[in-house]
């Protein structure tokens, strides 16, 4: 939720969000979930000690090889089809659609190249910031 409608629902604002948050999350404590600051407000989500038994029960939306395609792409940061490509061979161009299918990254053409890079989906599926300094 954004401060604005935090605001509208409950009537806090600043310092005041912060501390309504701390108290929740103190009764929280004992559960799996937590309220966080992000880039856009606050969100409630799954505490990280608890990431890999959630894992353990939904069945992986990529596989391996489609991982791997996924991790090139985000370590580059941005990176041209043609050098996915080359890197992960020729069965990359089914991961590239699959992944902007899942919105993890965005195509776009500039010129005579197709640049590949992550979105904000994909930082939040796999909880990190966006800026890459503080990972």
């Amino acid at each position: 939720m954004s401060e604005e409608e935090i605001k509208r629902v409950s009537g806090l604002v600043g310092v005041a969000i912060e501390k309504a948050v701390d108290e929740i999350n103190l009764e929280l404590s004992d559960h799996p979930f937590e309220i966080v600051k992000t880039d856009e407000g606050w969100e409630m989500r799954l505490k990280k000690d608890y990431m890999k038994l959630f894992y353990r029960f939904i069945e992986p939306e990529l596989n391996k090889a489609e991982l791997k395609t996924l991790a090139v792409i985000a370590a580059k940061g941005e990176t041209s089809v043609s050098e996915v490509l080359r890197i992960r061979g020729g069965s990359a161009s089914n991961h590239i659609r699959k992944l902007i299918r899942m919105g993890f990254i965005k195509k776009e053409r500039r010129g005579r190249r197709t640049v590949l890079s992550i979105t904000e989906k994909f930082n939040k599926y796999f909880s990190l910031e966006k800026n890459p300094d503080k990972l």
